[in-house]
């Protein structure tokens, strides 16, 4: 992959698109959700349930919004989950409530961005019948505009941009850190920049990179998630 030219972005977006039920239910009731995105291996219960978290000024507008989900039929089914004991718990309202929500899989805004070079930066915030999100990629402006717009025309889509900033030291990105990465999560990350899994549209998929890497997929985009990670400690937006 060719660095030159290229910054790391972090932009977020908010999406209108059609046919999604957290829109559909968050735009008849005062509550919203955020959408944790999981790393998990294919299968039935990775395929079938996302985790979401309600929030509201209530407990009845929770409890509506619940109900909302459970009656649109894009959903199958919600589980309430345990009360959360996180200190994040409610960040967003005095009232939350953790929820697993099944549905039939299809391609959403999630696989839209990530197959298209964006890396998740927290969770997915929808409200209001419109979604938030947060992402990071490596790339220069112009693909970055470009992958937007392939996005808004394949799917339909009405998408704003509320932000779109970049480090201060981009050139830093040459050259990883001595410190903080192990050799396997620095080893991983330089495949995945040298075979353009950074790039739009990419150059390999992570299954191809796991294969190369000899480990699972799994183990290998753990192995991307720990080193993006660690790069951005410390980095300050402009």
């Amino acid at each position: 992959m060719t660095l030159a030219g290229t910054e790391l972005i972090y932009l977020t977006v908010d999406i209108w698109h059609p046919d999604c039920w957290t829109l559909h239910a968050t735009k008849a009731v005062d509550a919203g959700l955020l959408g944790y995105e999981m790393t998990l291996q294919s299968g039935e219960f990775a395929d079938r349930f996302r985790l979401y978290r309600a929030y509201g000024d209530s407990r009845g507008a929770v409890e509506q919004l619940i109900e909302a989900i459970d009656k649109t039929d894009l959903t199958k089914d919600v589980i309430v989950l345990a009360p959360s004991t996180s200190p994040d718990s409610r960040a967003f309202g005095p009232i939350t409530q953790d929820i697993l929500v099944e549905f039939d899989p299809v391609p959403g805004m999630r696989d839209a961005f990530t197959n298209r070079g964006f890396m998740h930066y927290g969770p997915s915030q929808h409200e209001e019948g419109r979604e938030r999100r947060s992402l990071l990629t490596i790339s220069d402006r112009n693909t970055v505009y470009q992958a937007l717009k392939d996005i808004e025309e394949s799917y339909d889509a009405d998408l704003d941009i509320e932000r779109f900033t970049t480090t201060h030291t981009p050139a830093g990105l040459q050259d990883l850190p001595n410190d903080g990465l192990s050799p396997r999560q620095r080893e991983a990350f330089q495949l995945a920049r040298a075979r353009g899994y950074y790039e739009y549209p990419r150059g390999i998929t992570a299954q191809e990179l796991a294969d190369e890497f000899g480990v699972s997929r799994t183990t290998f985009i753990e192995h991307l998630r720990k080193a993006e990670r660690e790069l951005l400690t410390g980095i300050e937006f402009q």
